[in-house]
């Protein structure tokens, strides 16, 4: 990182950053030749024996572990630009070396989000990119379920934005924190809470779709919603509210249930969804990064 031609701060903070920034990177390219590897041996043994091998439950492993990397790099991303980039160099004082070295407070802030924006975010594309390639041959295994909040972030551009939002968010909780330990603490769990929320919202990001009848929405590929039995009125009555029942059909029935229903996103509403969530997540990263330097010039004006 040190050879890198930087200039002023940027150069300041991957020099005093640039063991865990080799680290990252070192993490990042492991896990592209774990995927790598597993993937290329899958396919041509596959390819050559017309049958599926170890090696097939190697490259889910593979998949599995980038999976959990990309679901938990943004809460790794915002404790370090919390506690060790933003946090310390504020509860030490360093700060006020830096500024008084012709670096103002905003190019101080700028620098400390530019750069684990920057090499967070090739890692994690890096980490989307590899994980789609890797699973082509593999997806239609019952194993990686589409829908799935960890599958789902670690096949688009929302892991991304993701990480974006968690460097803003680890920025505002080290200014607003000033202590290192207590910092990181607080955006992990910021940023816990805003992936939750985002897997609880995701839903009504798009317009869902509803079908009747006996043959309901069975495919895997379909993120079921809501299921139960229409009345003549068309009002909606919930399977789960006859769960108790000792014989549920009867029991929709006395309430008036006439007709089957079911709501979902079909696989068709991936992308859609993954975009208008990338959109939301980065407008919050910006309000977040908009937020950090009201802070800054309230506190160090």
């Amino acid at each position: 990182m040190s050879a890198l031609t930087l200039r002023g701060m940027p150069w300041v903070v991957v020099r005093r950053h640039r063991r865990t920034l080799w680290t990252a990177i070192a993490l990042t390219a492991a896990a592209v030749a774990a995927v790598a590897v597993t993937r290329t041996w899958y396919v041509t043994e596959y390819e050559t024996v017309l049958r599926p091998t170890e090696w097939h439950d190697r490259l889910l492993w593979a998949l599995d572990r980038t999976t959990t990397a990309i679901m938990f790099l943004p809460l790794l991303v915002a404790a370090f630009v919390a506690g060790p980039l933003v946090a310390r160099d504020l509860e030490s004082g360093t700060h006020r070396l830096l500024w008084t070295q012709s670096v103002s407070p905003a190019r101080w802030l700028a620098a400390k989000l530019a750069v684990p924006a920057v090499v967070a975010t090739v890692c994690a594309t890096v980490l989307v990119g590899v994980h789609r390639w890797g699973l082509a041959p593999v997806r239609h295994s019952a194993y990686l379920e589409l829908w799935h909040h960890p599958t789902y972030i670690a096949l688009g551009p929302a892991g991304v934005a993701y990480v974006l939002l968690a460097v803003a968010v680890g920025a505002l909780a080290g200014l607003l924190v000033r202590r290192t330990v207590v910092a990181m603490s607080v955006a992990g769990l910021a940023t816990g809470s805003l992936l939750l929320a985002g897997g609880g919202l995701r839903e009504y990001l798009w317009p869902t779709v509803m079908t009747t009848g006996p043959d309901l929405a069975e495919s895997g590929t379909n993120w079921p919603l809501d299921s139960g039995m229409l009345t003549a009125s068309g009002a909606r009555l919930s399977w789960e509210d006859c769960y108790g029942a000792g014989m549920p059909q009867q029991c929709m029935a006395a309430r008036g249930g006439v007709e089957d229903f079911a709501v979902y996103h079909p696989a068709s509403h991936f992308w859609p969804i993954q975009f208008v969530e990338t959109g939301v997540v980065i407008a919050l990263a910006v309000l977040a990064t908009a937020v950090a330097f009201r802070v800054l010039r309230r506190h160090h004006a």
